[in-house]
Parts: structure tokens; C-alpha cells; sequence
């Protein structure tokens, strides 16, 4: 601001009165000039940036002035956010920037919008260490979300700590409405716009969890999530399952599974993180069977996906469970859209988490023979369901010799 320009104002807030007030408080008559200094030196200060000391410090301004800036946006959109309303959604603390950890900016994230893990409100979503970081701000209250994603390349040349980032701090910012019933009323407008990515090509997982969340998801629900990195009918199969399990397979105190997939997908990562079982604890198999691998199962057994073994603690005997998924009809609408189906399917089951029997089906009940551990099961070449007789013979193609 020119020295004049400051002159003009302070004049203007200057009463001409024997004694000068400012803003309501008595001044002695000083010289407008002084005055006009002192403003610019204190909106100097102001304006100064600190230098960065420390990859925490630098983050957590980010992570603030991306709270900041979403609560921008989103009042730009019509709707003035209350802090009690925001879920943050951010991958921040796995993402990281020339080796440098962005975890700093959780804590600048939930201090300017009150969100927290203990408030199920702030989701760490699992990432790549070279995914650029983004932020996702969603306001409950509106159905607004803003999304902020990460210039690197401004990032990394960080060296100072400003009162607020320049505007191309963030090489994405957006705004849209993305509660489900508004996404329901509105498929055509929808699919439009996810062909633009307006959210950086994080759409399908901010979107479906937002809304879970929004929705009341459990904890456990939003761990399983937060690992597989979106929520979608497949992780769902795998968090009913690990319900079943607890309430009807507990593995007793102190106790741990192990579990064999037998039919992987979106499932395992969900029994990986509740079930806290994994294969560098050597707690969990997995093979991928090919057609024709399925098509060797005897009748009973074509549905089943995994087996799940727990240890009696006095016998050291190994029990289990063959377990099948059954899919259930939702009564959601085809849209022809991945996403809105899916999250119709995901709203529809986390409704129903506390019945877990309505879907996971034993398919039989296994008891290992003594001093056989499940993890003989997992090594190369061996089948576990073979081993358990679920598989038909393999037929010879070799013609029967003669006079055999």
C-alpha cells in the first residue's frame, strides 16, 4: 500500500476535533505521517513469513491453510459450514513430497475444522507414498465437499511459513454437492461431471465415504475403509464377515486366526485390519484360483471364499470355518454409473452391520488333525481344499492301456 493511499485512510479515521480519536479510543494530536509508518510496519509484520524449521511446522500450516481455504469455498458455495457438520477426508501422513513426511498437516487440518479421530470425523485414507496429497473437506449440513489437491512442485520450494498460501499453492481446488440424495435426483448432471474428474480422480472414494460416514458408520466400519483406501460392496463383505466372526467364532482370550482366502477380493483387506491378521504375522494365505480351479469344487463348496482357523488354547488343536459370502438383492436402481450403484449398495448394507448372519453362510466346519498347524496348508503346491476333500478328482485325458 502507497505511503499516500495509508495518509488518506488514517486522515479519513482522524476526527478533526481539538483531540484526535481513532476507533473510539482518545489519541494526543499526532502527525498523520507517524501514524501512516507505524500501519505499514505493523501490516509488514503481519504479512512476514517465518522460515520453515522443521517438515512438521511446514505441514501443519498446509494442512491449515487447505482447512482454511475449503471453508472458503465451501461458504462461495451458498452454505456458511458449522465445525460440528465437517468430516475432513485427507492422505496426508502417507503421501509424501521429495521424502519429506506430510503428517503434520493432520494437525493443521483439525484444528481448523474441530474434526478428530476420536470423533470418527477425520479419515487418514491409505495411499501410495507418491501420491500427490490431497484434501477433502465434507460439510453434512449442505452436502457440499471442497477438494484441494497438492502442487508438488510449490510445495517442495516451501521455505517459509506464510499468514496464508499463495493461490497456486493447490493445483486442483473444487466444490461440489455430493450427498446421495442429491446424486440420486440429479445421475445425468452427475456423470457429466465425473468424466471431468472433478475431484482429481479421487471421486469413487471420497464420495462413497463421505456419504458412509455422514451416514453413521461404525469405527471398525471406517478403519476397514480407510486401509482398502474406498469403500465399496466388497470391503463390506469382508467387514460382515469379520462381524460373524466375532460374535459366533471368537477365538478366546489371547487368541489370534488364521485365515486362508481361497477366492480373494476387496474382503481381505478388511479382514486384514479388524481381524489383525497378516501375512507378515503369518496369519493370512491367499491363493487365486483360476475357472478352472473353481470348476474342480464339489457342489457344496463352489461358493466358498475363505477359511478361518482359530487354536484351542489347551489342546493346541486348530479348528475352522469354510465360509461363502451371500450377496443380497438391495433394491438399488441400475444408473449405469459404477459409483452411485455401488454407494446405493454401501448405504444399504451399513444398515444392516449388526446381522452379519444374514449373509455369511458356513459352509462347513473343519477340525485340522492333531499336530497339523493351517499354515501346512499354505505352502507352494498344496491345495487346503483338497486337503479337506472339497475338490473332485482330477480326471485322467490318458486312455486306458490295453487290456487293462
Amino acid at each position: 500500500m502507497r505511503l499516500a493511499a495509508v495518509e488518506e485512510r488514517m486522515s479519513a479515521m482522524v476526527e478533526t476535533s481539538g483531540r484526535r480519536r481513532l476507533r473510539g479510543y482518545a489519541l494526543p494530536a499526532v502527525s498523520v505521517g507517524i501514524l501512516a509508518l507505524l500501519t505499514l510496519c505493523l501490516a509488514w509484520r503481519n504479512l512476514s513469513a517465518a522460515p520453515v524449521t522443521s517438515d512438521y511446522q511446514k505441514w501443519e500450516a498446509i494442512g491449515k491453510g487447505a482447512a482454511e481455504e475449503s471453508l472458503v469455498l465451501l461458504k462461495k458455495a451458498g452454505h456458511a459450514a458449522r465445525k460440528g457438520d465437517l468430516i475432513a477426508l485427507t492422505n496426508a501422513g502417507h503421501a509424501e513430497i521429495n521424502g519429506a513426511s506430510t503428517e503434520g498437516a493432520l494437525d493443521g487440518l483439525a484444528h481448523a475444522t474441530g474434526v478428530s479421530r476420536g470423533r470418527n470425523t477425520l479419515v487418514e485414507v491409505h495411499a501410495a507414498t507418491w501420491d500427490r496429497p490431497w484434501f477433502a473437506v465434507y460439510d453434512k449440513g449442505s452436502g457440499f465437499c471442497a477438494y484441494l489437491e497438492v502442487n508438488p512442485v510449490t510445495a517442495a520450494a516451501m521455505t517459509t511459513v506464510p499468514k496464508r498460501l499463495p493461490a497456486d499453492f493447490f493445483g486442483v481446488c473444487a466444490v461440489e454437492r455430493i450427498d446421495a440424495k442429491h446424486l440420486e435426483s440429479h445421475v445425468d448432471e452427475f456423470k457429466a461431471k465425473l468424466d471431468k474428474k472433478f475431484f482429481g480422480g479421487n471421486e469413487f472414494r471420497i464420495v462413497t465415504m463421505a456419504n458412509a460416514i455422514a451416514e453413521g458408520a461404525p469405527v471398525s466400519v471406517v478403519r476397514a475403509f480407510e486401509f482398502h483406501d474406498h469403500y465399496c460392496p466388497g470391503v463390506t463383505s469382508g467387514i460382515l464377515m469379520a462381524g460373524y466372526l466375532k460374535k459366533h467364532f471368537a477365538p478366546g482370550a489371547g487368541g489370534h486366526y488364521f485365515v486362508y482366502a481361497v477366492d480373494p477380493w476387496c474382503k481381505e483387506d478388511a479382514l486384514l485390519v479388524l481381524l489383525n491378521a497378516t501375512p507378515g504375522k503369518r496369519g493370512y494365505a491367499a491363493t487365486y484360483p483360476a475357472d478352472a480351479d473353481k470348476a474342480r469344487r464339489v457342489p457344496e463348496a463352489k461358493d466358498v471364499c475363505n477359511l478361518v482357523f482359530r487354536q484351542n488354547p489347551e489342546t493346541k488343536q486348530w479348528d475352522g470355518l469354510a465360509l461363502a459370502f451371500q450377496w443380497a438383492e438391495t433394491g438399488c436402481p441400475k444408473t449405469g454409473n459404477g459409483l452411485l450403484d455401488r454407494l446405493c449398495a454401501d448405504l444399504w448394507y451399513l444398515k444392516r452391520m449388526d446381522r452379519p448372519e444374514d449373509f455369511v453362510k458356513v459352509v462347513k466346519t473343519l477340525e485340522l488333525p492333531e499336530g497339523v498347524n493351517p499354515k501346512d496348508w499354505a505352502r507352494p503346491g498344496v491345495d487346503p481344499l483338497e486337503q479337506l476333500g472339497l475338490l473332485q478328482p482330477v480326471q485322467s485325458s490318458e486312455p486306458a492301456a490295453a487290456g487293462s
